[in-house]
């Protein structure tokens, strides 16, 4: 686990310094998607170093896989759906098309393999290998640890504090809710669903939802979708019905 960590940190931080200088954007955004390939370059290191297949991280029949990734996507498209509709029906959210309708379809059409193969290869990363690494502890370590993990690399710093503070603990949350998906079905398949789904809603929400008073971002969040109170309320509901197993598949 140290060596695949040092690994994603010194690669991450060498394509970075690499590519930031030709991008204009921030070194900590230039870095998370370095982080990201060096920690995928990483994986197939590690797992080649083990002798063992990828799939053994949680890849399993897709028979049985494919049902779960559609209880995934069923269930997260159904929160999204719901906590939408609750803040649609305030006077604090409305809908607001982005004027580039060109922009907006190329989003909504072209997002959808990008979101699958995000959550494809976050998975295999967060919960695949950095769970079951950390389970060799203790199951706590394992939830908690990899929670955090994720949630740091998807940080994007705010000069606020109350604002970063709300999207980690967002985030630790969505980590902590994909992880109990991956221990109670023993596969990757329910986490990769949710996953895709929440990412395809995250990326397409900005284009087509305004949040209209900055001063309730506490309660509302932003199109992140993950740093308001709501949003930990439906996280806290789908944790609650994937550990009672509502629409999740016995194992």
């Amino acid at each position: 686990m140290a060596l695949f960590t040092l690994g994603v940190f010194v690669l991450g931080a060498g394509i970075s310094g690499v590519v930031h200088p030709w991008t204009g954007l921030t070194w900590w955004k230039v870095f998370r998607r370095s982080a990201s390939v060096a920690a995928a370059c990483m994986l197939v290191v590690m797992m080649r170093r083990q002798g063992q297949p990828i799939r053994t991280l949680g890849l399993g029949a897709w028979r049985a896989g494919k049902r779960d990734v559609g209880r995934g996507l069923v269930l997260g498209f159904g929160a999204v759906v719901l906590i939408g509709a609750l803040y649609l029906a305030t006077p604090w959210c409305r809908i607001d098309v982005h004027p580039d309708a060109a922009r907006v379809w190329r989003t909504v059409l072209l997002f959808i393999p990008g979101a699958g193969l995000v959550a494809v290869l976050e998975e295999l990363i967060f919960r695949g290998y950095i769970l079951q690494q950390l389970m060799r502890c203790s199951k706590g370590l394992a939830m908690a640890g990899s929670s955090a993990a994720y949630a740091l690399v998807h940080l994007r710093p705010n000069p606020e504090w109350p604002a970063s503070g709300f999207e980690l603990i967002g985030l630790f949350l969505l980590g902590w809710v994909l992880a109990l998906s991956v221990l109670r079905t023993k596969q990757l398949y329910l986490a990769i669903g949710l996953h895709a789904s929440l990412a395809y809603a995250a990326r397409v929400n900005k284009l087509l939802v305004e949040f209209a008073d900055p001063s309730l971002q506490w309660w509302f969040g932003t199109s992140r979708l993950v740093n308001g109170v709501g949003a930990w309320a439906a996280l806290a509901g789908l944790g609650w019905m994937i550990h009672r197993g509502c629409g999740v598949r016995h194992v």
